[in-house]
């Protein structure tokens, strides 16, 4: 379960457009490809000024924007299909989200990613605030703003940039929009999420016809019944109400829970099983005190789900929303970003 940069709101990831690669792959006996490799994903956290309440110190990977303009990470770079940025760093249309990527910062971007042929990938506020209720909560755009003037402001600024937006995650909608107890969240309907989910869907295809818009969840013990049955139902409930799976789900693991392999492995057989790929993030914790304490969890979770409990997700996303890692660079230090990213590329 994320706290993002941007607390009250929830920032975007940017993703690709990016299919699952099919070299060598096969079906897995649920009518879903899977790839000789999982597709990577990767979303680093710019540099950020502290947000009141937050960690001390500078949140996010303070060389970050070396990344794009001249920072060499070939090992990385040659499996990486996807880049992700935060919404609230993409667009100025965001109220309270800190700090606004500048035009030079976004089209330098840009032209890295078209010119190494990947592609963005975004996460999602798509449940509205009301005046009465989801004000500082997860996945809600604020009260007095709205998802359709927010959406359009920040997809626009990209399609502008050139930017190959192709995968879009609703940031998880059900678990804020219903299931949280936070004392501010909405309790809308299932129905009621479903149909704000699918507008939302409707509006980020106006501008980017071919993006799929997937939904990840906290894969937590915090629903009425088990994490895999009670997201598993929730995706059943959507596409009847909507008449259509979503294309994707990303589990965000509670990696508190020792039972967190076993609940990831059977989420992924759920997902396959309703026809839709599967993802997993990979991330430290945010009370981590150093790069190498964070690093280190995010090399190990790995490890454990793919090496040791033989997980085959079609995508890995490796994601910080947490004031580590500072550094990203070099690769060929294993207690970066990109040193991590290639710790997975050398197993897996």
């Amino acid at each position: 379960m994320r706290t993002h940069w941007a607390l009250p709101l929830v920032l975007l990831a940017l993703a690709a457009c990016g299919s699952l690669a099919t070299s060598g792959s096969s079906a897995n006996g649920f009518g879903v490809p899977v790839a000789a490799q999982a597709s990577i994903w990767f979303h680093p956290l710019p540099a950020i000024s502290p947000y009141p309440g937050g960690p001390p110190g500078t949140p996010g990977s303070t060389d970050f924007d070396t990344l794009f303009t001249g920072g060499t990470w070939p090992q990385a770079t040659a499996r990486t299909s996807v880049i992700g940025l935060y919404a609230g760093w993409v667009s100025s249309g965001i109220s309270g989200a800190g700090n606004q990527a500048s035009d030079q910062e976004l089209q330098s971007i840009v032209t890295f990613l078209n010119a190494h042929n990947m592609t963005l990938e975004l996460e999602a506020p798509a449940l509205q605030a009301t005046a009465t209720c989801g004000a500082g909560v997860e996945g809600y755009v604020p009260y007095g703003q709205t998802v359709h003037d927010l959406t359009v402001a920040y997809l626009q600024r990209l399609k502008a940039a050139g930017a190959p937006v192709g995968f879009v995650k609703v940031d998880e909608a059900y678990f804020y929009g219903t299931v949280s107890n936070e004392a501010q969240v909405c309790h809308f309907t299932v129905t009621q999420i479903a149909q704000a989910l699918q507008s939302y869907t409707q509006l980020v295809q106006t501008i980017y016809p071919n993006a799929q818009v997937g939904d990840v969840e906290p894969v937590v013990n915090a629903y009425t019944t088990d994490p895999v049955t009670a997201i598993g139902q929730w995706h059943d409930a959507y596409k009847a109400l909507t008449g259509a799976a979503f294309p994707f789900f990303i589990a965000d693991m509670d990696f508190s829970n020792a039972a967190w392999p076993t609940l990831a492995k059977s989420m992924e057989v759920a997902t396959h099983g309703r026809g839709m790929h599967y993802g997993i993030i990979y991330s430290g914790d945010p009370a981590d005190v150093s790069d190498v304490q964070w690093i280190g969890k995010t090399v190990a979770r790995f490890q454990a789900y793919q090496g040791t409990g033989g997980g085959r997700p079609d995508y890995v996303l490796f994601q910080s929303w947490n004031q580590h890692p500072w550094r990203a660079l070099p690769e060929t230090d294993p207690t970066t970003f990109t040193g991590a990213l290639d710790a997975y590329v050398a197993q897996f």
